[in-house]
């Protein structure tokens, strides 16, 4: 998921005196994130509550823990306790109607992974098991209605080592101010060197974010100054500046931001700034007025249900919000909070519910064992797909319809390439022809490309990986993770270059985010940005200056073999399998495809460069789009199948209806030979028969 979740605010402090400005905060810290998860553009950075929550949590606990081993009265059995009737009832009471909505709406992919985060969350591992499927074609994040809980999971692993480990330094360690120190400036340190390295390890792994928790103990443990020592004007303008602080990073901060890291100081310090010099100042007083107050009394279980709330309304629409729409699952996201609080939440904290430890405890036990066991059962069962009708079951399968030799083929390392470890198609009794180079896209078509040799008796090179651009000495400027897509380029050029017998080659990609810089489909993102070694500039004109320049150089280094390029394949505003098996599930009118306009717009300045390399014949086009598109708009469905795996990459069944577009590229057609028709009619674009 991009940055979206919040963290779980924290209890009220049992040994300190309550402080309203502080509930006014979390209002602060989950009002953006609610509106941000609704689709509230202005709060593009609305991601940043997750750290407030952080800060105020680790103010919060450890004054409570402190307090505790100063009065030699610590006890960690008491300090989960606490933590047991604070987070699992609402966490459990949610979890539970998740299962509900989960079963009866989720296509049995998307079921399946349900009952994985369903596990993780119980356990509270769900930020490790979102960090392992942060791959390229993950299940899309936006869809996982227990994708917030994360956060929970990151607390709880904090609290883990944090108790004993402050309970020791603070008992035996003369110098233990300086180690709690010591330890946010390396976990400071080691978030701002992953943050550019690796995003998704930096945002859910939690030795990078224990600094935004140690920001909140440093307060808590009087190690800085105290806050009376500055002046009151002092004070006012600091308090007021973490407000400016949060808003500002929740108003101006976007996804293409490198985040968490070094920008979290912004949130994280003005949440800092609020808790040490709030008290007593006109930003405290606004914070702690009535209404935000009582936001922030919900905070956490408006946390927990908004997210599966729009999760759930937004699978069933299959589109986005309209706006009497965001504000309809705002407002359910208050009535199911408030209930949540009053019902749930309250009797658990004050311990009019749940009974003695043991008991609870006990409680804690066997729902977490109930938890993990029906996980696994959804999860071993394949998202228990007799749930749905037959019909259903086709079209939602048809996400699988990928190319069976994509685990082995696609991304092979730079080193296997260089010694030419790579796979090829066509019999093995030929030396190579020709050979393709692509990304994502270049290996969805590749079980139509490996048809044809076969068919032509031409044996061809793979060369794809996912996420790299086939051109030259191009970089991922708006990557947050180091990349070898540069040097895997240029070792499958040298690898051609190296093989006489290659004439041909043919490079498949997806263009027009390349040229655009933004990425079009169910969840279109912008700031993709790319640069190569004249680069001056990033942004989006920089991007059309470079996929212009960028060809040149790539066909010269290929040279003098012929290139041909797969162009204008349409990519669609769904995820096509999941959208036809729930129109058709839940009796909604299917939709026909991305219009004829919108493909055209999008791929307008793809066409103008490659048709004026086509007129300087330094490159043969081979149209895509003019064989999947009609004159109204670009199905969806052909022949009994979906032509998609997901909004964009074809399916091994659209690969194979096609490939006769990319024939020039493997071999001319033998002679008498009749080329594979393709029959992609304009108004089958949804299976209405099947519902």
């Amino acid at each position: 998921m991009s940055q979206s979740a919040t963290a779980a605010p924290t209890a009220p402090a049992a040994h300190m005196a309550y402080r309203p400005d502080i509930d006014g905060l979390r209002t602060l810290a989950v009002l953006p994130v609610v509106l941000f998860h609704a689709g509230f553009t202005a709060l593009s950075g609305g991601f940043v509550g997750v750290d407030v929550f952080f800060v105020i949590s680790g103010f919060l606990i450890t004054s409570i823990i402190a307090a505790d081993i100063d009065k030699q009265r610590f006890s960690i059995v008491d300090f989960y306790e606490r933590r047991i009737r604070r987070i699992f009832p609402a966490l459990f009471a949610m979890l539970t109607v998740a299962l509900v909505f989960a079963g009866l709406m989720f296509i049995p992919a998307d079921f399946r992974q349900f009952g994985k985060s369903f596990i993780s969350s119980s356990l509270f591992f769900s930020n490790l098991m979102f960090w392992s499927e942060g791959g390229y074609f993950d299940f899309d994040a936006e869809l996982k209605p227990l994708l917030h809980t994360w956060s929970l999971s990151v607390e709880e692993q904090f609290y883990i080592f944090f108790p004993p480990l402050l309970y020791l330094l603070k008992t035996r360690v003369r110098r233990w101010r300086a180690c709690i120190v010591g330890l946010f400036l390396a976990s400071l340190a080691a978030a701002a060197w992953m943050a550019y390295r690796d995003h998704d390890t930096a945002f859910y792994v939690p030795l990078y974010r224990v600094w935004e928790l140690l920001t909140g103990s440093i307060i808590a443990l009087a190690i800085l100054p105290p806050a009376a020592a500055t002046p009151r004007r002092g004070r006012e303008l600091l308090a007021a500046a973490g407000i400016v602080m949060i808003l500002g990073a929740s108003l101006f901060y976007t996804s293409s931001v490198v985040f968490p890291g070094l920008s979290a100081l912004l949130p994280c310090l003005g949440a800092g700034l609020l808790i040490y010099y709030g008290r007593d100042t006109a930003a405290g007083r606004l914070l702690g007025s009535a209404p935000l107050v009582g936001i922030g009394k919900i905070s956490y279980s408006l946390y927990l249900w908004h997210w599966p709330v729009i999760v759930f309304y937004r699978y069933w629409l299959g589109r986005a919000f309209t706006l009497p729409e965001q504000v309809l699952v705002i407002g359910l996201s208050f009535l199911l909070a408030w209930l949540s609080y009053r019902y749930i939440e309250t009797p658990f904290r004050l311990r009019r519910a749940g009974g003695p430890r043991k008991v609870l405890f006990a409680q804690g036990a066997v729902a977490t064992m109930l938890t993990v066991g029906i996980g696994g059962l959804i999860y071993l069962a394949n998202g228990v797909p007799q749930r749905m009708p037959d019909n259903v079951l086709r079209l939602a399968s048809s996400a699988n319809d990928i190319n069976p030799m994509r685990q082995q083929c696609d991304r092979r390392s730079v080193p296997q390439v260089q010694q030419g470890d790579v796979c090829s198609i066509g019999p093995d009794n030929v030396a190579p022809s020709f050979a393709v180079m692509g990304d994502s896209f270049g290996d969805a078509f590749m079980p139509g490309v490996a048809a044809l040799a076969e068919e032509r008796g031409q044996r061809g090179l793979v060369l794809t990986a996912s996420g790299c651009l086939a051109m030259l000495d191009v970089v991922d400027a708006s990557s947050k993770r180091v990349s070898n897509c540069k040097a895997f380029i240029q070792a499958s050029i040298d690898l051609i270059k190296h093989t006489p017998s290659i004439q041909r080659v043919l490079l498949i990609g997806r263009w027009p985010s390349a040229a655009e810089g933004r990425r079009f489909g169910a969840f279109m993102a912008d700031g993709m940005f790319i640069t190569d070694d004249q680069s001056t500039s990033v942004g989006y004109e920089e991007n059309k200056r470079v996929f212009t320049r960028r060809w040149e150089a790539t066909i010269a280094a290929l040279n003098p073999r012929q290139v041909y390029i797969a162009a204008y394949i349409p990519e669609q505003r769904i995820h096509v399998p999941r959208e036809l098996a729930l129109c058709t599930y839940f009796g909604h009118p299917c939709p026909a495809g991305v219009s004829r306009s919108d493909f055209e717009q999008r791929q307008a300045y793809v066409r103008q460069v490659f048709e004026s390399l086509e007129r300087a014949h330094k490159a043969q086009i081979l149209d895509v789009g003019s064989k999947l598109c009609g004159k109204e708009f670009c199905p969806l469905y052909a022949q009994h199948t979906s032509l998609y795996v997901d909004d964009n990459h074809i399916s091994r069944s659209a690969a194979l209806m096609l490939r006769e577009v990319l024939a020039p590229a493997v071999a001319p057609a033998a002679p008498g030979a009749q080329a594979a028709p393709v029959h992609l009619a304009e108004g089958q674009a949804a299976p209405a028969a099947r519902r």
